[in-house]
């Protein structure tokens, strides 16, 4: 997915696998003839439900998609059938509609982000909101949240801090979260099996969450030598933050050397990847 923009008109482009409608081009179906397959597209494709709008952040999961506009409104699409659509319905749907939830409230999103099956939402206000699959505590919910899903945005409450602390920035991974906060902390919850909250063995001692494989609510993430955090990123099952001083830590599952480290195991605490030691990211 990716972003066009121009002096005067902003586009959306999508290109990729379409079975559940995550390109949002209007068209689903399976194909018949290899010369009309509309269950992917090899070249990229304008979206027209969202002419006139413009679009400053998209963010796709395993198989949806959402999008922010300039206003602060938030359009998603595809597979819903755990709610992250946000529609407050599992239905999926192959063009994009604008999540009503927010307009209602009157809440303006800053930030997005899409999971494997759960999405998130900023608003201007440095809350955090959460809907879709809640199985692993990917969602961050208070204990009277059980249910496996949930179709419509809520606000997931985060530990009490500074008062002046709020949430800018969240990363949704396969089947856990991440939240970057205004002190440039960093606070995980989800599932946390191979390493991938950062937080260690730290998971398996907390009797409220057993079974879980993971943490329901919002940990601090401790681990970077007293650095501030300015970006934070989710994999499938796998994590990294980029500090002020432009250092890049990494932690999770270990498969096909994707943490950059230079090991073959799972790395349970953030690492520091000593490669950028000399090319601080950006």
């Amino acid at each position: 997915m990716s972003i066009s923009t121009g002096a005067t008109q902003c586009a959306v482009i999508a290109f990729g696998c379409n079975d559940d409608g995550q390109l949002g081009t209007g068209a689903k179906r399976r194909p018949t003839l290899a010369l009309d397959d509309v269950s992917a597209s090899n070249f990229p494709n304008q979206l027209d439900g969202l002419a006139g709008e413009e679009i400053i952040a998209v963010s796709c999961g395993s198989r949806h998609t959402m999008a922010l506009t300039a206003a602060g409104t938030v359009y998603s699409w595809g597979w819903g059938s755990m709610g992250q659509l946000g529609h407050g319905d599992l239905k999926s749907i192959n063009e994009p509609q604008k999540i009503a939830f927010f307009e209602l409230d009157g809440l303006v999103v800053d930030y997005i982000s899409c999971g494997g099956c759960h999405s998130a939402a900023v608003t201007n206000d440095g809350t955090l909101y959460m809907w879709g699959e809640s199985h692993w505590g990917q969602l961050g919910l208070p204990k009277e949240f059980e249910a496996a899903h949930e179709s419509l945005p809520v606000k997931c409450p985060m530990p009490e801090g500074n008062a002046n602390e709020k949430i800018l920035k969240i990363s949704c991974g396969g089947t856990h979260t991440a939240a970057l906060t205004s002190l440039g902390r960093v606070y995980v919850w989800g599932r946390g099996d191979s390493g991938q909250l950062g937080i260690g063995a730290a998971w398996l001692k907390d009797t409220e969450d057993e079974g879980l494989l993971g943490v329901s609510r919002p940990r601090l993430l401790e681990g970077f030598n007293g650095e501030k955090v300015v970006q934070v990123a989710c994999g499938a099952f796998h994590s990294a933050a980029v500090t002020e001083e432009g250092h890049v830590y990494i932690w999770g599952k270990e498969d096909y050397g994707m943490l950059g480290v230079g090991q073959t195991s799972d790395q349970q605490t953030p690492k520091r990847v000593e490669f950028f030691d000399a090319i601080p990211a950006l």
